[in-house]
């Protein structure tokens, strides 16, 4: 008897220690060496010393970049360290356990989608990972565009990145511009939301003979036509500056032109006054109301936020941008009449203006 209570008290011994072994494991997936990243996409059907002799040579114009990315990475650090405090205990084991992004499968995907096979995708991945864009994992690929932008014949690259460490909101992460052989050009701003839903196109909208890089990120707004980050990248002499849009906002945040919805004394008929221009567009629209209920004019609504859908058209004989805003009526935001379109050109000292605008009824 003894024996079997001996046997008994052994074997609930053993099922507590599995059980509770069991309980404090997690499995951990070991990331891919940034340093042997070759060794992972790359069919290496040459010598070592050949690949790396040959990259090290076509990256040497890149060294002025290094300073770029490593500020990207402190900055991101410096903000950590500042809201550590901050973070309660719970958060922070949250963060910490969380899985690191695995952008090196994120950038085969979204390379793959835009026709690149493996062993091409394969060498722009390994300038990510030499220049450090993912900031050793604390940065997750949201976005990627390979091609060739100003016409060479030699692909470019596009790529956004978000904080994958901390909960994301605008302005944690930035969008990274490679050019050629050139240093890459890194965008930060506090008001971008980086979450991967953006527009992009690129061409010679000021009619310079240099390519423009269009720029429009999506964020979370709701109402109309929601918010979105407008940024425009002039590609000149190897080097990118941002140029700036006609904007009458106060607000740094987003950019437009103001534009008054006049409802007129009479059934469905508005007017578009535009400040900037000094100019009345009168358009039809339906009321709310069968019958309107102002015996006179009356300023009923007005533009929602900036622009929008930019694209580049043809304005007499040349290139311009054209852009859109969306216009509500005396029923809100959800009551659109109409959408106010502008075409923007720039002069030869590269100065923007609005050069037309009219209305395209709801």
């Amino acid at each position: 008897m003894k024996k079997k209570v001996g046997l008994i008290c052994m074997i609930a011994v053993m099922i507590l220690f599995a059980g509770t072994t069991a309980a404090g494991c997690k499995e951990v997936r070991p990331q891919p060496d940034k340093e042997n990243i070759e060794e992972a996409v790359i069919d290496t059907n040459m010598e070592d010393s050949d690949m790396y002799t040959d990259a090290e040579d076509d990256r040497a114009v890149l060294l002025q970049g290094e300073a770029l990315q490593d500020t990207a990475c402190q900055e991101k650090d410096k903000e950590r360290a500042e809201n550590e405090d901050e973070v309660n205990t719970e958060e922070t084991d949250t963060a910490e356990g969380a899985e690191k992004p695995d952008n090196c499968g994120l950038f085969f995907s979204m390379a793959e989608k835009q026709g690149m096979d493996k062993e091409e995708a394969a060498a722009f991945l390994q300038i990510l990972m030499q220049d450090n864009v993912f900031c050793d994992s604390s940065m997750k690929i949201t976005g990627l565009i390979i091609d060739d932008m100003d016409g060479n014949n030699q692909k470019d690259m596009l790529v956004m990145v978000l904080d994958a460490a901390e909960t994301p909101f605008y302005g944690s992460g930035c969008l990274w511009l490679y050019m050629n052989d050139d240093a890459p050009y890194c965008f930060k701003e506090e008001e971008c939301s980086y979450y991967g839903w953006f527009d992009v196109f690129w061409a010679d909208i000021d009619n310079d003979e240099n390519v423009e890089i269009v720029f429009s990120a999506q964020g979370t707004g709701c109402g109309a036509v929601g918010d979105s980050y407008k940024a425009v990248f002039k590609y000149k002499n190897n080097t990118i500056e941002r140029m700036e849009l006609p904007s009458d906002f106060e607000n740094d945040y987003d950019c437009g032109i103001y534009v008054e919805v006049i409802m007129e004394a009479k059934k469905n008929s508005y007017s578009a006054y535009c400040p900037y221009l000094d100019e009345t567009i009168p358009f039809q629209a339906e009321n709310v109301y069968e019958e309107p209920y102002f015996s006179q004019p009356v300023i009923a609504g007005g533009n929602v936020r900036g622009y929008f859908d930019l694209r580049c058209v043809e304005y007499n004989g040349k290139n311009a941008l054209q852009a859109s805003e969306y216009l509500n009526g005396e029923g809100g935001i959800v009551h659109n009449v109409g959408l106010a379109e502008f075409i923007i050109v720039w002069d030869e000292n590269g100065e923007p203006r609005i050069d037309k605008f009219w209305v395209d009824s709801w």
